[in-house]
């Protein structure tokens, strides 16, 4: 048997330990698929290259993997579409960042926030020849506060992504799992051209609330945050506060502002 691990950041890092130290499964069986973007250094998280290099993993490219019959792949953030008629292996899984059937495809830090869900989680799936579409093996959900942000949400799927990995590699070593198909109800789909991260616009004329969650959505100092009036926004605090319609208030390292229903929120400054 052959495992390879694809994938980025720390999920993909920590499910890689945890293989090799707590699982003793042997370094020669393990495989590693690294994403395009990572060059080896640990920024903000740390670098799967960077890992599997210290570790004296095998890095490889999908095609090397076509033809392992006794394959097992597991998908972490991974930034590649695979093509499963390709692969001899039918042992092909993935962890999606959202509580499928919701939120296929990209952005799903950004998307429950949008629409303001009280809830998202992570999802172990098979992989199909769709995006995200595979059966559903299992989830572990957990809640989003009314002030998190995109990035707050990420950490939460990183978190709660190597809880679930840990949870059922045993399982996927074994093949001793049920599945169960997506719901028809419920299914979303956003692709990459879904959002213009470089044209960000927070519209105004909106109750509080939505303007809110648009703001928070967008706020991932890593790779942007929103800007109000010229200022970038670094956190956002929705109160319960009613004040005037479309208020709008300078106070240097804060602004205060609110929709056209009047509540009250709170802008801070980058």
């Amino acid at each position: 048997m052959k495992i390879c691990i694809a994938g980025k950041n720390s999920i993909a890092v920590n499910s890689l330990k945890y293989l090799i130290n707590v699982l003793k499964i042997k370094k020669e069986n393990i495989f590693a698929c690294v994403n395009r973007n990572d060059n080896g250094i640990d920024s903000w998280q740390p670098s799967f290259l960077k890992y599997c290099k210290v570790e004296n993993i095998k890095i490889v490219e999908l095609d090397f993997l076509y033809n392992i019959n006794d394959l097992i792949f597991i998908s972490l953030e991974y930034d590649r579409i695979i093509k499963v008629d390709k692969f001899s292996s039918g042992k092909l899984y993935n962890i999606h960042f959202s509580l499928l059937p919701k939120f296929k495809g990209m952005y799903t830090s950004v998307w429950p926030i949008i629409f303001g869900e009280k809830e998202s989680g992570v999802t172990l799936h098979k992989i199909d020849c769709g995006i995200d579409t595979g059966d559903i093996i299992d989830q572990i959900k957990f809640k989003i506060s009314i002030n998190d942000t995109a990035r707050d949400v990420y950490l939460k799927y990183l978190k709660n992504g190597y809880k679930l990995f840990v949870k059922n590699i045993k399982k996927l070593l074994k093949g001793e799992y049920k599945t169960k198909p997506q719901n028809v109800i419920n299914s979303t789909y956003f692709s990459k051209n879904t959002i213009d991260f470089n044209n960000i616009k927070i519209n105004l004329n909106q109750t509080s609330f939505q303007i809110h969650n648009n703001i928070r959505a967008f706020i991932f100092e890593e790779y942007q945050l929103p800007k109000i009036n010229g200022f970038y926004i670094k956190r956002s605090f929705l109160t319960n506060e009613k004040i005037e319609r479309n208020y709008f208030k300078d106070l240097g390292n804060f602004i205060i502002l609110s929709g056209i229903d009047g509540y009250k929120i709170i802008l801070e400054k980058f």
